[in-house]
């Protein structure tokens, strides 16, 4: 085999609230991931000449070791004591910067497809402590479909799917820096009632609605203090017809909606399509990662 072509599915949050802060720097999360249809094409090839080549068409995408792919298979191959030419193409659908994991989920794709490729023998569970090194959000890509985040949002516990329920994203067009939101989140201001608790219930139960009306996310906090725009996509999103619930994805700037169905998706997107950057209708995923 030569080639391996992987899937990077893009995540979103159901839930998402902060903890505390570490003495690390980072901070403590509880957190409700689910993985979405919506994914980066990522083609691993052998190649002749020794070291790890990215090529990727978006222009705000690294091709060095800013990326989190390359440092994905750097990681790899240095837990082996080296792996011969690495081709890594990447081929974007998930916006960058946008609060959906794209970078993490190339990283994940990278992780599994390497692995493959190259016949490692690496566990799951192996990639996913390995994945934590990169980027808290790299386990869940490769742990894919609901999972309840703890720690950095690196430790997991499966949670039940929801099965192609329709979602629609939208994007304004800003690109957001996931450490800068952090610094200015204020804990005095989480006064809001936190909701995790019922949303697993609602995936327990696969209530859809349940789930629409329980979402939250406290970084939704600094990022419409900073980007007000933002906060008013989400309150039209909200305000539409057969939308469950809206909510902004990670630290933003996605906002997304669970839809009650397909053709309300496809409505809404139409309403939408003009007004932003970035539209797109999509379905719940069981997977994070898979071969095509």
């Amino acid at each position: 085999m030569q080639e391996i072509r992987v899937r990077a599915h893009a995540k979103i949050n159901l839930y998402l609230d902060v903890v505390g802060k570490r003495e690390d720097g980072y901070h403590n999360l509880e957190t409700i991931f689910h993985s979405i249809e919506l994914h980066d094409d990522v083609i691993i090839r052998k190649q002749r000449t020794k070291g790890i080549t990215v090529y990727c068409e978006h222009l705000g995408v690294p091709r060095d070791s800013r990326n989190l792919a390359y440092r994905a298979a750097n990681l790899l191959s240095d837990s082996v004591g080296g792996i011969d030419g690495i081709r890594i193409e990447i081929h974007k659908r998930i916006p960058v910067a946008a609060g959906l994991a794209g970078g993490s989920a190339n990283a994940a794709a990278v992780l599994h497809g390497v692995n493959q490729l190259f016949a490692l023998g690496f566990t799951q569970e192996r990639l996913m402590q390995l994945g934590a090194a990169l980027g808290a959000d790299v386990p869940f890509c490769l742990h894919g479909g609901a999972a309840l985040g703890l720690g950095i949002g690196d430790q997991l516990t499966r949670l039940p799917a929801l099965s192609d329920v329709p979602l629609l994203l939208l994007n304004p067009g800003i690109e957001i820096s996931t450490a800068t939101v952090f610094q200015k989140l204020n804990f005095s201001l989480t006064t809001e009632e936190k909701t995790g608790i019922i949303i697993r219930t609602c995936l327990e139960k696969g209530d859809v609605i349940g789930v629409g009306q329980n979402l939250y996310n406290l970084l939704e906090v600094p990022v419409f203090s900073e980007y007000p725009e933002i906060a008013a996509l989400k309150a039209e999103l909200s305000t539409q017809t057969e939308v469950c619930g809206a909510l902004m994805s990670g630290s933003g700037a996605t906002v997304f909606a669970v839809m009650q169905n397909g053709g309300a998706a496809r409505r809404c997107a139409s309403y939408f399509k003009d007004k932003v950057s970035f539209c797109t209708t999509t379905v719940t995923s069981p997977v994070g990662v898979s071969v095509y």
